[in-house]
């Protein structure tokens, strides 16, 4: 599949390396579809293998033999991965790799590929320069933890004194008990009420601990998570008391002191700590950085990576935002599955690659959920999941507003925690994506939902995609649903009503009340419309016999006009003229 991949690769390379929209366009194909087929991390499907050939020039019976050699061999290695009997395993001290679990300082031999940044977050550490906290950002999965602790502490010397606190329930206690053991001090009872009502009483403890110590010798304070500190289970008096103390320390001034603060990518800092504080954002690995974290903990244990394995690793994760994660867990099931010093492509594909662990995790997450749970898990799936048009399904990147009202809101965030936390999902800047496409297109749990009802997930879809609109424009009355589409999205909605979110039960509230509104002026313009009518033909009616009358009377003053005789000649008496029309015919010209 690794070779079949990169030959596509050339392919387009060779023709221009045309843009992957420009594929589409020519392919017919979704983009994502096409970027997935050259990656590697598995056989595409015939029909976009040679779609994607034919649109970078190639021929079609060639690129169709090359694909079914391609799953060929891709059925005799997994066959052969699963008959071959294990021999016993070279002894080795400690695999590199952590798998899921972030790294500590016993990890420091074997942290690679973040090298860049934490030469930055180094130079802003000792260098001292904000006044503020540095803040490391990153999603979730992204190794924010494992740069801090196998990255920085290992990197500052011994001089450095680590008071490392991970936010729990009560993180003012959890932070008297990092002081009393930093310092020694067995009085935590008294530090706890001193920490409760003085701000500076960390400032002063922690100065107070420094000049017993050698010269040069330095706190580094950190906070993993400092977004967990506003979770509704932390009471409000204990967050306040913790923060407090956190910006007095960071604005002491004090060069012996330093504060770094790690919080996900869009989580809000308090107030507080934002003055002066300095960031650095933790971007997704690139290629370069993935191949150093594959080849650098195996070089440092003794052991080979070949080259088809790296070069797989490198197309399925390069740019993910929870690659780090990833890559460890794939890594640590490969090298557990090793049969020499050589960590190979055939043991990774029967251990189970990046997409395997983001299947197992989801699998294992509905299964050990209630049944409750278990439908917010299945709305959340679908609403990661942007279901093709005659093309592959994709991943879908969803904002956190579109969940609200799935479920309340502690609910929501406890479960998405979980996920995160379990390598299912990536947690961003107020936002939820699938950790590996394979929860799109391998979960067969998914797989069956999709199939289950397609077009009302589309219908869905476009629902979904019309509130957006509709919310973006400032809920203006024409981006509302109305007609045919109001009728299909209501019918949808009336099958799977826990599946909206409040805004597209607002949207649907709102199609709904504009679209009375439309029927009822459309049936009052309609009956005044009738009015008018009825009115216009009575006036009409009543012109036209005014009319008749009127002519029919002077015909009758002429005395006999076309044979008919005159009043005078029935002996009908005529009434004389006025006098003054009589004077009026006197008068002299």
């Amino acid at each position: 599949m690794a070779r079949f991949a990169w030959e596509l690769r050339q392919l387009r390379t060779h023709a221009g390396a045309p843009s992957y929209r420009e594929l589409a366009r020519r392919a017919h194909y979704a983009a994502s579809t096409l970027a997935e087929a050259t990656k590697g991390s598995r056989l595409p499907t015939l029909d976009v293998a040679v779609a994607l050939a034919e649109a970078c020039g190639g021929d079609r019976e060639e690129w169709a033999a090359r694909w079914h050699a391609a799953a060929a061999r891709g059925r005799a290695e997994a066959r052969h991965a699963r008959e071959r009997p294990q021999p016993a395993r070279p002894a080795a001290p400690r695999c590199p790799y952590p798998g899921p679990r972030p790294c500590t300082a016993d990890d420091a031999p074997y942290f690679f590929g973040r090298e860049e940044p934490l030469r930055r977050l180094v130079g802003m550490v000792t260098a001292g320069e904000a006044p503020g906290p540095v803040v490391l950002t990153g999603p979730s999965g992204s190794g924010r933890t494992s740069l801090l602790h196998a990255g920085l502490l290992p990197a500052l010397g011994p001089d450095w004194h680590h008071l490392a606190l991970t936010p729990s329930p009560d993180p003012l206690a959890e932070l008297v008990r990092a002081v009393a053991a930093l310092s020694d001090d067995a009085q935590s009872g008294a530090l706890r009420e001193e920490f409760s009502r003085d701000p500076g009483a960390l400032q002063r403890a922690l100065g107070g601990l420094l000049r017993r110590r050698p010269p040069g010798t330095r706190v580094l304070l950190t906070v993993d998570a400092l977004d967990d500190v506003f979770a509704r289970s932390v009471p409000a008096a204990e967050r306040d008391a913790f923060l407090a103390q956190l910006a007095q320390a960071t604005r002491a001034g004090d060069d012996r002191l330093r504060v770094v603060v790690v919080l996900r990518s869009g989580a809000r800092l308090p107030d507080a700590l934002a003055e002066g504080a300095a960031r650095l954002p933790l971007e997704p690995m690139g290629a370069e950085e993935v191949r150093r974290a594959v080849v650098g903990p195996a070089e440092a244990a003794g052991l080979t990576v070949e080259p088809a394995l790296l070069d797989a690793l490198v197309t399925d994760l390069a740019g993910r935002p929870g690659a780090p994660a990833l890559l460890s867990a794939a890594l640590r099931r490969t090298w557990a599955r090793r049969t020499d010093d050589v960590l190979r492509l055939s043991a990774h594909r029967a251990a189970g690659d990046a997409g395997a662990t983001v299947t197992a995790g989801a699998d294992r997450a509905y299964d050990a959920a209630p049944p409750d749970e278990r439908r917010l898990l299945r709305a959340l799936f679908l609403r990661l999941t942007a279901p093709g048009d005659g093309t592959d399904d994709t991943p879908r990147r969803v904002d956190r507003d579109e969940l609200r009202g799935l479920a309340p809101r502690d609910e929501l965030d406890r479960l998405l925690g979980a996920l995160a936390a379990a390598r299912v999902v990536v947690l961003g800047e107020d936002t939820v994506e699938p950790a590996h496409p394979a929860l799109v297109t391998a979960w067969p749990r998914l797989r069956h939902w999709l199939a289950d009802d397609r077009d009302g997930l589309r219908t869905h879809r476009r629902l979904t995609g019309a509130t957006a609109h509709w919310c973006a424009s400032g809920r203006h009355p024409g981006a509302l649903y109305r007609g045919a589409r109001l009728a299909t999205a209501r019918s949808w909605a009336r099958r799977h009503p826990d599946d909206l979110s409040t805004r597209e039960r607002a949207f649907l509230s709102a199609s709904r009340a504009a679209e009375r509104r439309r029927r009822w002026a459309v049936a009052l313009l309609v009956a005044v419309a009738s009015v008018l009518a009825a009115l216009a033909g009575a006036l009409a009616l009543h012109a036209l016999l005014t009319d008749h009358d009127t002519t029919h009377g002077r015909r009758g003053g002429a005395g006999t006009v076309a044979g008919v005789p005159s009043r005078a000649a029935h002996g009908v008496p005529v009434r004389p003229a006025p006098d003054n029309t009589v004077a009026r015919t006197r008068q002299p010209l």
